[in-house]
């Protein structure tokens, strides 16, 4: 998977947009799903679905976090997302429920608006003009309660149900889709391996592959010495008795990478009868590395040439 092309583009564009604080999503209902990331899309000219399954499978491999983003609700029947949530009288069935503060009479009973009992400091009881002093002895307050313009219920809970504004259904609120939408972030322990290792090396078996070679990577080749050596990418060309070799390696330092890796590189080459040798380094090799590289033959990248998409790669 990780030396599919697109999955290359991928993690450069990840890199070029490193400062970009995730990946997002959008709620883009389709057959086949309900999520797209369309910078993503646009960038590797591929569906949603692939992107999906994709960025997925790059966070169990580790290089990207998942983080909750969104909670969409929408239209069972049309997928739309304008809903209004409607609270109904459960007696009447009305939407003319209007909420406010309740007060009862102890003595005669009425429930009622606190506005009907007077607005100042006075309360007197509409029902049986009594007045109302004492809170808890004489009435009570009831709280927020919510009265039916209808039919005059008084409710506490009325009956919730959601309104799709675009098919002009209602819906219980447990009816309602939900989608939980995940937006994805480099993993900055990832991010240097990328930038060193892996885009270059996608790179160069993209390179390699269209020129016609089989590509083995982490290859064992036993050399002509009888030792056995791990290789970080074997090309190898066939044409009748012929076979042409490449062995490619990858090398990286803190500053400068030293003529050691240039030599130990040949050795291997040299011994599995390679043809040809790539070494590709990061940041760039030192002024003695470069000479043992002239001296070998061997044909030399950095990290950053090679994760330019117009780089040309030659043996």
């Amino acid at each position: 998977m990780l030396n599919d092309p697109k999955v290359a583009r991928l993690f450069e564009f990840l890199i070029d947009h490193q400062k970009t604080p995730a990946l997002e999503p959008v709620f883009a209902p389709r057959r086949d799903g309900w999520v797209s990331y369309p910078s993503i899309e646009e960038q590797l000219g591929v569906e949603s679905d692939y992107v999906v399954r994709l960025l997925e499978d790059l966070r169990r491999l580790g290089y990207l976090h998942k983080q909750f983003h969104d909670k969409v609700l929408f239209c069972p029947a049309c997928n739309s997302q304008d809903l209004q949530l409607v609270i109904l009288c459960p007696k009447c069935h009305s939407a003319h429920l209007l909420r406010k503060r309740f007060l009862k009479h102890n003595n005669c009973g009425y429930v009622g608006p606190e506005e009907n009992f007077g607005r100042g400091e006075t309360r007197i009881c509409p029902k049986c003009r009594d007045e109302l002093v004492l809170l808890g002895s004489d009435y009570q307050n009831m709280g927020i309660r919510y009265g039916c313009g209808d039919c005059g219920e008084v409710v506490e809970n009325p009956e919730e149900k959601w309104l799709c504004r675009s098919c002009g259904r209602f819906f219980g609120k447990l009816d309602v889709r939900e989608l939980v939408l995940y937006r994805y972030e480099v993993n900055p322990a990832q991010l240097a391996k990328l930038k060193v290792e892996r885009i270059p090396k996608a790179r160069v078996h993209e390179f390699l592959t269209r020129e016609g070679y089989e590509i083995q990577e982490s290859a064992l080749a036993t050399g002509r010495s009888g030792a056995e050596h791990q290789i970080d990418l074997l090309a190898t060309k066939r044409s009748g008795p012929l076979e042409h070799r490449i062995v490619v390696g990858f090398a990286s330092a803190e500053k400068e990478v030293d003529s050691e890796e240039v030599i130990k590189l040949y050795a291997k080459a040299y011994d599995v009868d390679a043809q040809d040798t790539i070494l590709v380094v990061s940041p760039r090799l030192s002024k003695d590395a470069q000479n043992f590289a002239r001296h070998y033959h061997i044909k030399v990248f950095d990290a950053e040439q090679l994760n330019h998409p117009n780089v040309n790669i030659s043996v």
